[in-house]
């Protein structure tokens, strides 16, 4: 069956030959796996169309549960990432990330369009690395259903404070007066974070953070990317917290976000 879907290059991996293997985000059939025949060869005709980060449409023939790419068009090769190797290692990790979340026949539309925003804000350069980073990471991880509850401490009900912290497994935020009240459990944490003996996970957070974090959560798909943190430590607390968030709750860490975080 030959069918045609758009999608994003998140992998691209060599196969046997002059082979290549693709990992595809596609709105409809999630992610899926697509041999390219010849394509690592100087007279493929598909070259363009089997980069890392490419937007296309591709013309692709299944059988037997095997993907195979006849042709198809680029629609954004996002070259402009290339011109910073901070953009190329978030993209990159974003990519990785992505393909975490995914799976064949997942509905994929979502994610792929906010991977596509932050590929393309990172193009541009007019938004801070950090903060694309950041965004994608938290609506990625709520897209995906892990999304915590930040609308109010759990307790005492405070929408917002100058200072709160988020409990990043119980995916719930706190004030400090409450954080305090039940500091037995949570005895010994430093500021940022620390992992404790229950296995808790807990974030610091000031009344900016918490804003962000509602904001990215909640705000409608067109206007997530639409706010700035212009402190670089509470720029640094919601990037952690977002990593944090991320690591968590999937268990395991990511070699292009050591990537990231060397070359930042």
């Amino acid at each position: 069956m030959l069918f045609a879907t758009d999608g994003v290059i998140t992998k691209v991996s060599d196969a046997t030959g002059s082979d290549k293997f693709l990992n595809i985000i596609t709105p409809n059939r999630g992610r899926i796996g697509v041999l390219v025949k010849g394509s690592r060869s100087p007279e493929s005709k598909t070259a363009s169309l089997s980069q890392l980060f490419t937007y296309g449409n591709f013309e692709i023939y299944e059988k037997n549960g095997m993907y195979w790419l006849r042709g198809g068009m680029v629609i954004d090769p996002f070259y402009n990432l290339s011109e910073d190797i901070t953009r190329i290692a978030a993209a990159t990790y974003m990519c990785e990330l992505a393909n975490e979340l995914t799976d064949e026949s997942d509905e994929c539309e979502e994610i792929l369009r906010l991977l596509l925003n932050s590929m393309y804000l990172l193009g541009k350069g007019e938004k801070k690395v950090a903060i694309v980073k950041a965004v994608f990471e938290l609506r990625a991880m709520a897209i995906s259903g892990y999304m915590p509850d930040a609308s109010a401490c759990r307790y005492c009900k405070t929408p917002i404070a100058d200072e709160m912290y988020l409990d990043v497994l119980g995916g719930r935020i706190m004030c400090a007066e409450c954080f305090k009240e039940r500091g037995d459990k949570t005895k010994n944490i430093s500021r940022d974070f620390e992992d404790v003996r229950e296995a808790s996970v807990i974030c610091r957070m000031t009344s900016s953070v918490v804003a962000a974090l509602k904001f990215v959560l909640m705000s409608p798909p067109e206007k997530t990317f639409s706010f700035y943190i212009t402190d670089d430590e509470e720029l640094q607390l919601l990037s952690r917290l977002a990593e944090t968030y991320v690591t968590s709750h999937l268990g395991r860490g990511f070699d292009s976000l050591d990537f990231y975080n060397a070359v930042k």
